[in-house]
């Protein structure tokens, strides 16, 4: 399992370094994950059930309908998977959501979706929704254990440590470990990516390795761990 979860965060890597830079870390991270399940679209929602309940990203128009008639109509496979804190799937015709399915079949058409709890840390911040025209629940490639490490993987990505790129600086715990910074450096040569991003893989493959930044840096700077090799996320390398 742990090599499927390297090759998973390998393939999550790469798939952000080539859609380039221009958009923001959250739709890049959204569309690697529907390309790596196999969907046809996905959005991010912080915060589904609160009055600061705020749609981060879609990749589409469809994947923008379906956040809308979630939000407006309070239900849904998205709240389902916030109030359980579990992966919850099932398409528009499932009788657990009559009202958001038939708007969705009359609006859209039939879909399927995969509703993933972003929980990183055991944090509840938000939910990952992918769907598709057709096809098995469980993520498309993924099953369900897989497709939640995916989901609080992006979530821990885009975790934000208050002050980082603020004009004072990087402050923190993590500010102050210049190994960090360093491994930041190689990461962003590795795949020409910025500064933010290449943090965020960093802070995705420490959580996904129950191990801290300061383990994953020493890693990268070792030559252990190379984001930009294709086939792995980590080998043993000579000086």
């Amino acid at each position: 399992m742990n090599d499927d979860k390297a090759a998973v965060l390998s393939r999550l890597a790469r798939a952000v370094a080539s859609s380039g830079s221009g958009d923001p870390l959250a739709v890049r991270l959204c569309r690697a994950c529907v390309d790596i399940a196999h969907a046809a679209g996905g959005a991010i929602t912080f915060g589904y059930a609160s009055d600061d309940r705020m749609t981060v990203c879609t990749t589409g128009e469809v994947a923008a309908r379906l956040e809308d008639l979630a939000e407006v109509l309070g239900e849904g496979p998205g709240w389902d998977a916030y109030r359980s804190g579990q992966v919850v799937s099932g398409d528009v015709q499932d009788e657990r959501w009559p009202v958001f399915g038939a708007s969705a079949r009359r609006e859209i058409g039939m879909v399927y979706l995969d509703a993933l709890p972003m929980r990183p840390g055991g944090q509840l911040m938000g939910v990952l929704t992918l769907h598709r025209r057709s096809g098995r629940s469980g993520a498309g490639a993924f099953d369900v254990e897989m497709a939640q490490f995916v989901a609080d993987a992006v979530g821990a990505a885009l975790l934000r440590e208050p002050g980082w790129g603020d004009d004072k600086g990087p402050v923190g715990p993590w500010a102050a470990r210049s190994r960090v910074h360093q491994a930041t450096g190689m990461v962003v040569a590795q795949l020409g990516i910025g500064v933010e991003d290449a943090m965020a893989l960093l802070r995705a493959h420490a959580f996904a390795h129950a191990a801290s930044l300061d383990d994953i840096a020493a890693q990268i700077l070792s030559r252990r761990l190379n984001f930009s090799i294709t086939d792995t996320t980590t080998r043993n390398e000579e000086p």
